[in-house]
């Protein structure tokens, strides 16, 4: 199982390229996927990604997003 604490920040391009490398090496996957489903190295344009949604999100005060 993977540890999903810590540290949340995208990575910068350099330490993506560190990490891409060391992924590829190991034979481990991202998350990320290309067209056809294999695994995919950290995308470049990652830290300009903008979620699509449909609608706004309208939280209620005091309760979590997710």
């Amino acid at each position: 199982m993977t540890d999903v604490t810590g540290d949340h920040t995208i990575p910068t391009p350099a330490e993506r390229e560190k990490l891409n490398a060391a992924l590829a090496a190991t034979g481990t996957e991202t998350g990320f996927w290309d067209r056809h489903g294999r695994p995919a190295a950290w995308p470049d344009d990652i830290d300009r990604w903008q979620p699509e949604t449909s609608e706004p999100a309208t939280d209620q005060p005091g309760t979590q997003p997710f």
